[in-house]
């Protein structure tokens, strides 16, 4: 019975804002944004770069981590029955 009556008392309560108003608010625009400065090639330059040796970083060590594994025998890559000498 006292949960009905809370709920009802919540009912009427108006539901709260959980913002202000700000009175001097100023809408953004295109002039708020920076202004690029330098060559946009030279910067595209140097970030291709970094790519660049980023991936072949990451294939040189997925590359040397397969080739580690299969080399151990740590994984078996399945390209068909192990031939034994019979001897």
């Amino acid at each position: 019975m006292l949960t009905r009556a809370a709920r009802n008392v919540l009912k009427t309560c108006p539901p709260r804002r959980g913002m202000a108003y700000v009175a001097e608010f100023k809408p953004p625009t295109l002039n708020d944004l920076p202004v690029p400065q330098g060559s946009w090639r030279d910067t595209y330059n140097q970030r291709q770069r970094k790519y660049n040796l980023q991936l072949v970083g990451g294939l040189l060590f997925t590359g040397g981590t397969l080739a580690f594994a299969k080399e151990s025998g740590l994984i078996f890559f399945g390209y068909g029955p192990e031939i034994s000498s019979k001897e």
